[in-house]
């Protein structure tokens, strides 16, 4: 299977890439794409949402977000909460002990949703609540996890992850949804919700515009930004390769002979370079911009082999956005694999829980 650049839709103009090469003039795919085949099965399969709730403000508001509109607006979305309990604990708040969450949960779940597309999973922690979280992200084959970013325990530090968090980040091998907002009526529901995905010229980057395509909802607006240096006005090779790639993309969107992808069609799309003001970093001036258009969820790509080569979970940039912004976020997971092993070993024919 030859590389997404190469495959990818052929455009309103009727040109394609490997034209060029056909035309006598050499032609070098556009970095950071993933195989067709990987991005048709990703936006193709069901997504299994994990919701992992502590009966803290952000969980709770995530639980409510995503049982009142994904899963009643998307019919083959599942949805698995899971609440690790300890009953070493005491004093806790009656709305953070286990039985108070499980009958809040049951109700809302059992009056929005056939008892197909939901499970709860109630267990005793016998291990870090991370490294719990993790294994059963593998266990159900999860397309994205949800968390609240601060945890019960509150706002302590704009800058420091908590721990369990961090580790799903680490080990987690799928997609995190952070929440912030602390009230489902802070969330996107009955209106369009607004993406700003950070890009480079990375597979880790596309997984993130996918995850977001994924994600959304016709109507949706998707803003794909990069951040381009102070003073520097005019696009270099990089840029316009940047540039080319997604435009592209944003046009193969249109056509009808792209199958699933053109299921994303009245999607929103735009692209912006971002000029870095003076003094400003790069995940500053990505956060300024979702702030200036108000954005419900910034989205940014991490490459899960990170942690193997002995580096952190989230690249820098990536890393300081979630810190830097107020706004919920994406973390989308990339996992390299060769199409052949994603379809044999990931992909799944059947979302509905048995």
């Amino acid at each position: 299977m030859s590389d997404f650049a190469q495959q990818r839709p052929m455009s309103k103009s009727g040109w394609r890439p490997e034209d060029q090469s056909r035309a006598g003039k050499p032609f070098t795919p556009i970095a950071g794409w993933i195989d067709v085949a990987l991005c048709q099965a990703l936006l193709a399969a069901p997504l299994k949402l994990l919701v992992a709730i502590d009966g803290c403000a952000q969980s709770m508001a995530a639980f409510d977000f995503l049982v009142g509109d994904m899963l009643l607006r998307e019919r083959d979305t599942t949805i698995e909460v899971l609440h690790i309990f300890d009953d070493g604990k005491v004093n806790l708040r009656r709305e953070h002990t286990k039985d108070a969450i499980k009958a809040y949960v049951e109700n809302k779940l059992m009056s929005s949703v056939s008892s197909k597309r939901y499970r709860m999973t109630w267990k005793q922690k016998t291990a870090q609540v991370g490294d719990m979280i993790c294994k059963h992200i593998g266990d159900v084959d999860a397309s994205f996890v949800c968390m609240g970013f601060f945890g019960r325990k509150g706002k302590k530090d704009l800058h420091m992850l908590t721990s369990n968090l961090f580790e799903v980040l680490r080990h987690g091998r799928c997609s995190a949804i952070i929440f912030k907002d602390e009230d489902a009526s802070m969330m996107p529901r009955d209106r369009p919700t607004k993406f700003v995905v950070s890009v480079s010229l990375n597979k880790a980057a596309t997984k993130a515009f996918l995850d977001a395509l994924h994600l959304s909802k016709p109507g949706d607006e998707i803003h794909v930004v990069y951040v381009r240096g102070y003073l520097e006005d005019e696009d270099s090779d990089y840029t316009a390769e940047l540039r080319a790639k997604y435009c592209g993309f944003f046009e193969g969107l249109q056509e009808t002979s792209t199958g699933v992808l053109h299921k994303f069609h009245d999607r929103q799309t735009e692209f912006h370079m971002i000029p870095k003001q003076s003094r400003e970093t790069v995940p500053q001036a990505v956060v300024r911009y979702a702030d200036s258009i108000e954005a419900d969820f910034l989205v940014v790509g991490t490459n899960a082999m990170r942690v193997e080569k002995g580096k952190g979970p989230v690249g820098s940039i990536s890393l300081q956005i979630c810190m830097e912004t107020e706004r919920n976020v994406v973390v989308a997971n990339w996992i390299d694999l060769d199409p052949r092993v994603y379809e044999k070993h990931i992909r799944r024919p059947s979302n509905a829980f048995g």
